[in-house]
């Protein structure tokens, strides 16, 4: 899966902050992360409109998580970067709602959202970081979040049933 530019460099900046656990300099960051600085300052403003980060001014300020990494889950930050992005898609998807051919495509759609959304909802910057240490361990980790999530949407719609 490829993931877009802002995404890409959101996430990153967001896990380097996680990892330092301390206020970082926006020059450190687009340095240590190989992000444009300028490009980074505009992805903060829409952590920080999300509540993942916060900025800290003056001459020893920069970004923070504004909380725990094992509060803040890869979905949040997914979230805030493509905000922007979702709004247009709702709007597209408003338009051709009621053409009868996109319904079942629609509903296969939905369903692939769904699962994205819970899997990813189900993983904290803390864990990503965890899993990071050991690649293998990382792996097998994230492959069981995924059967955990799988399971946990699947008695979610039998109850619902």
């Amino acid at each position: 899966m490829q993931l877009k530019a802002s995404t890409d460099y959101g996430l990153r900046a967001v896990l380097y902050l996680a990892a330092q656990g301390q206020t970082c300099s926006s020059k450190d960051i687009a340095q240590d992360m190989s992000i444009p600085r300028d490009y980074l300052i505009q992805l903060a403003q829409l952590l920080r409109n999300a509540g993942i980060i916060e900025a800290r001014p003056g001459k020893h300020g920069g970004y923070r998580l504004a909380k725990d990494p094992s509060e803040i889950t890869l979905l949040q930050v997914v979230n805030a970067l493509d905000d922007d992005a979702k709004d247009t898609t709702r709007a597209r998807r408003k338009d051709r709602a009621n053409a009868t051919m996109v319904q079942g495509i629609k509903k296969a759609y939905d369903l692939v959202l769904d699962g994205y959304d819970s899997y990813f909802d189900s993983i904290t910057l803390a864990m990503l970081l965890d899993c990071s240490k050991d690649e293998k361990m990382g792996k097998e980790y994230l492959a069981g979040r995924l059967i955990a999530e799988s399971q946990r949407l699947l008695a979610e719609a039998a109850s619902a049933a």
